[in-house]
């Protein structure tokens, strides 16, 4: 909605923008690896990734982007990026240490703090190609960092950091402050180039009984701190899937409640809708008797009225005329229009007309368009349509008038969807052989119909 509206006024939607800090990972010689062996590359790609994974967890980072051996991610905190930078990569170092020599893999960490656009997710602008050019001047299993980041975390952490200068990259308008870590954890872990130096000439007995005892102590380490992660996110999962049980049956207990509240309403409905028609019912019954009652009495006294002495009986015409003309009347309540007067203005509208009734109702995709046939018969100005209804077999019915300027009145006892009894009403005019009348239901649900006379 805010995306159309500013291009309706012709502006173009603002960017959000933030100061993130922002790690950035890149594997050394990762082509080369691939090419020696393609699975074995991957296979050790996702162990040193599942660190990576943890590390962040830890230190409240998160991933935002990744392209093939690349990590970029995302700190709250500079202090938070470099100490989980430095631990990735003593990790990474114990890990490395239980691998062939040919099979090790080094990571170049690089950090910035910088302003950076947000864009579903991701983050993009300088704060980002920043930390992934500084990545480049680490050293394979070491850590660089900008000025930026060195200005938040000095006198904060206990390493030991090594100026390099402002340095130019490629597409950064300004020259970056960048330094070096000289130790990535407690015990300086060295670059894979410091590794591959020669060592001081010592007993190579007691060489090796150190190393394995490092590696060992080391394995042992990480094994433990797997461990209790491992049973950390198993009582997570299973406090998880505990509290969505309880959400699912408190859930189905208020559906339940709710259903048993709505079902009550509609019978309560149901049973008033009856009672108003049993009403109806009885008003029209009442009114046909007086109609019946008024056309018998009309009868006798026009058969009256033509009999040779028929002065004597004039007075008790006119009161059974008047007497029916009063019964006429009550039988409103069936029929809201006075009858028009049959003659040639009413029989004009004599025919039978094609057309069907609708009552729409609103849906959450829309409105829908519920209608149904019904042939409307048209005899000296009355109106009458009958079908037989989709609950109970019972009949429904649409009952009018025509008056002789065309104004139409219409009566509908039908049906609604849950099978409770509907009355309506609709008023139109009738025009070119067409009728057309719109109104409501009695609970304000529109309702409306066209009619086509048949030649």
């Amino acid at each position: 909605m805010q995306d159309d509206t500013a291009s309706a006024s012709g502006r173009k939607p603002s960017l959000e923008r933030r100061l993130a800090t922002i790690l950035m990972a890149d594997v050394v010689g990762y082509s080369k690896m691939m090419g020696e062996n393609e699975e074995r590359t991957i296979e050790i790609l996702h162990g040193h990734r599942e660190i990576f994974d943890e590390m962040l967890k830890v230190h409240r980072g998160r991933i935002f982007n990744t392209a093939g051996d690349a990590i970029l991610a995302e700190f709250p905190s500079a202090v938070d990026a470099v100490r989980c930078a430095t631990e990735i990569q003593a990790a990474l170092c114990t890990r490395n240490d239980h691998l062939p020599p040919e099979q090790r893999m080094w990571f170049r960490i690089g950090v910035n703090l910088g302003d950076v656009i947000v864009q579903d997710g991701d983050l993009l602008g300088d704060g980002v190609n920043v930390a992934a050019r500084i990545q480049t001047v680490a050293e394979p299993g070491g850590v660089c960092i900008a000025g930026s980041v060195y200005d938040q975390i000095q006198n904060k952490l206990s390493l030991h950091f090594r100026q390099l200068g402002e340095k130019t990259f490629k597409n950064i308008a300004q020259p970056i402050r960048t330094f070096s870590i000289e130790d990535t954890s407690p015990g300086a872990v060295s670059s894979l180039a410091d590794r591959a130096a020669p060592r001081d000439k010592r007993p190579i007995v007691a060489a090796a009984a150190i190393i394995a005892l490092i590696a060992l102590a080391a394995g042992g380490y990480w094994m433990f701190r797997e461990h209790e992660a491992r049973l950390v996110d198993e009582a997570r999962i299973a406090a998880e899937g505990q509290r969505k049980t309880d959400q699912e049956k408190a859930e189905q207990e208020r559906t339940a409640a709710e259903t048993a509240q709505r079902e009550a309403k509609l019978q309560s409905e149901l049973q008033a809708a009856k009672e108003a028609l049993q009403k109806a019912d009885a008003s029209v019954r009442k009114a046909d008797q007086n109609r019946k009652s008024a056309t018998t009495a009309l009868q006798a006294a026009e058969s009256a009225a033509q009999e040779p002495k028929a002065t004597p009986r004039a007075g008790p015409f006119r009161s059974n005329v008047q007497a029916a003309i009063a019964r006429r009347s009550d039988s409103s309540d069936a029929n809201p229009k006075s009858e028009p007067t049959p003659g040639g203005a009413v029989t004009r509208f004599n025919g039978t007309y094609a057309g069907r009734i609708c009552s729409p109702r609103e849906e959450q995709q829309g409105p829908i368009e519920n209608c149904w046939k019904a042939a409307l018969t048209v005899q000296d100005g009355k109106a009458l349509a009958t079908w037989k209804g989709r609950f109970a077999g019972e009949p429904s019915y649409a009952r009018g008038t025509i008056s002789t300027q065309g104004a139409v009145d219409i009566v509908v006892d039908g049906f609604a969807a849950n099978g409770r009894p509907m009355v309506g009403k609709m008023s139109g005019t009738w025009n070119n052989d067409t009728i057309k009348v719109a109104g409501a239901w009695r609970n304000q649900h529109p309702i409306n119909a066209t009619w086509k006379r048949v030649p």
